[in-house]
């Protein structure tokens, strides 16, 4: 059965997704002492060094995956997708609020989001699925 998208779903998403990347970057802003780069600079990666860099690369593809994980069991039906537009549409508020949108940051920032919340949700579905599957006899 075709159906569209859960726009409810990609809203709710989309808050998930920038509070948790929110709480992500208090919790880098704590591991690097309070001196975490404006992330519009070209030089982020050499202000914050190979380590750095990767945590907080990974920290936030985590926040992404997590909430399109959330998404996914939270939601009635099938929401694989929407987890990864909310994540996407998350970036793109960040990108507003930070005062550093354009349609190259956007894409640049907001593909690994994307497929973090697409991971995400497949995981959620994935979880969903088999909770809601009878035993095998």
């Amino acid at each position: 059965m075709n159906r569209g998208l859960d726009w409810r779903w990609i809203g709710i998403g989309t808050v998930i997704m920038f509070g948790l990347n929110f709480v992500a970057s208090l919790l880098l802003l704590v591991l690097f002492g309070g001196a975490v780069p404006d992330p519009a600079t070209p030089e982020l990666g050499a202000e914050l060094g190979g380590g750095r860099l990767f945590l907080a690369a990974v920290i936030s593809f985590l926040s992404f995956a997590i909430g399109g994980y959330i998404v996914a069991t939270r939601s009635a039906g099938h929401t694989v997708v929407e987890p990864a537009i909310s994540a996407a549409i998350a970036v793109a508020l960040g990108l507003l609020l930070a005062g550093a949108f354009t349609l190259g940051n956007l894409f640049a920032g907001g593909v690994v989001p994307f497929l973090a919340g697409l991971l995400g949700g497949w995981l959620g579905e994935r979880r969903s699925r088999s909770a809601t599957l009878p035993p095998a006899a």
